[in-house]
């Protein structure tokens, strides 16, 4: 009887240590829980149903009144060329007279007529400048560019026929270069509106005349 109960009671707890140990390992084994599938799903957003960005509308702004510009009023250059391009032009005034009557050439009588013609409403435009700027024209006879000295008028006033075609043509060459050289000058330094226009007007016309003159004189060599 003694031996059995030794060997009973052994026996009985190494099944019972068997039976823990196998319970403990089954535990261990058992997976997780899955994730609960109630959560809510994010709703996919597609590109037509993203918001846009407002564009700004650019509100009408007053329309601005352009900026008026005076024009500038005459400076010392402006005022120079109106005083001595009128005592200029009154010497042309002298030129053409006499090739009315003493010109022995009807191109040269057509060409001192057309010259005279042009100077007729410089002379009326300047007068009111001067006025205006209470400025004297240049005394005749003062230097100025292209000057046509008393003797050279006397002896033109003293021929006629081809010498006078031939002296007035030469007179006139050295007075139309000076009339360019008066507007070049108004147009490189002067600032009234008006007066560099009529330099301009002078130099065009002034360079297609001088080139006349000049074909002119070589025909009567």
């Amino acid at each position: 009887m003694t031996t059995f109960r030794r060997i009973a009671v052994p026996a009985l707890a190494a099944m019972a240590l068997i039976s823990g140990c196998s319970s403990e390992s089954g535990t261990a084994a058992t997976p997780p829980p899955a994730a609960s599938s109630s959560a809510p799903a994010i709703p996919t957003v597609t590109a037509s149903q993203e918001p846009q960005a407002t564009e700004a509308v650019e509100e009408p702004t007053a329309t601005e009144a352009p900026e008026v510009v005076a024009d500038a009023g005459p400076n010392e250059t402006d005022k120079t060329f109106a005083a001595t391009l009128i005592t200029h032009n009154l010497q042309a005034y002298d030129l053409t007279g006499l090739a009315g009557t003493a010109a022995g050439d009807q191109w040269v009588r057509d060409f001192a007529a057309e010259i005279r013609a042009a100077r007729e409403p410089e002379v009326e435009t300047l007068k009111g400048w001067l006025a205006e700027w209470g400025v004297e024209p240049l005394e005749r006879g003062k230097p100025m560019p292209g000057l046509i000295s008393d003797k050279d008028m006397a002896d033109l006033a003293g021929s006629a026929g081809a010498a006078f075609d031939e002296r007035f043509v030469a007179l006139m060459i050295q007075h139309q270069k000076g009339a360019l050289a008066l507007a070049e000058e108004e147009t490189a330094g002067g600032e009234y509106g008006p007066g560099v226009q009529m330099a301009n007007a002078i130099i065009e016309s002034g360079q297609k005349h001088l080139k006349e003159l000049q074909k002119y004189q070589k025909s009567l060599k």
